[in-house]
């Protein structure tokens, strides 16, 4: 990864230890996919991989430490805060002047699709993968999923049953191939798991 990624990260890291701390391993993981996605789709990552690294950190700003991932509020919040705080970050940084207004911007409606909004996700390729990690970090791996369940207040064979026929698959398809796949590889794995 390159070094200003890296300096992104470690600036980062303060505020999700004093939010979600679980979204650190979330970040890796997104990373990583995005990598392998962007060596098959040529897509810009001076704009995806600080949207990544920066997109959950306002949830710094909300006294949950497991807020419900679709309570709007909340949403409203992390999103209008990440904003500010990305933007903080960027700019000591000196990072491309390029790219600082956009990834503000789209940190501040990355979680839109809650309010029924899936505009910043057609408009922007970039934004469109980087909705689909979003989706997909959730269901990553059973401790992910669980997690997830528990801050829904359902049950985590609920949870499973309700993505199948989430909002998304409807409104916002996959954007390639590659993330469509692999949501039915981690479907697959979470159900032998129930």
């Amino acid at each position: 990864m390159k070094k200003v990624y890296n300096k992104i990260l470690d600036k980062a890291i303060p505020y999700y230890e004093g939010g979600r701390s679980y979204d650190i391993p979330q970040i890796g993981w997104m990373l990583k996919e995005a990598r392998k996605i962007l060596k098959k789709i040529n897509l810009r990552e001076g704009l995806i991989f600080p949207i990544i690294i920066l997109h959950d950190i306002g949830y710094s700003a909300v006294d949950e430490k497991n807020p419900n991932v679709k309570e709007i509020g909340t949403k409203k919040i992390h999103m209008e805060e990440g904003a500010k705080i990305a933007e903080q970050i960027l700019r000591k940084l000196n990072y491309d002047k390029e790219f600082v207004e956009k990834i503000v911007y789209y940190i501040s409606v990355h979680d839109n699709w809650v309010l029924g909004d899936d505009e910043p996700f057609k408009e922007c390729k970039e934004m469109a993968l980087f909705n689909d990690l979003d989706f997909l970090v959730g269901i990553r791996s059973k401790e992910m999923f669980d997690l997830r369940a528990e801050s829904m207040e359902i049950a985590p064979s609920e949870m499973f049953n309700s993505l199948l026929k989430e909002e998304k698959l409807k409104r916002r398809p996959f954007c390639c191939k590659e993330t469509k796949e692999l949501f039915s590889q981690l479907m697959g794995d979470r159900k032998k798991e129930l």
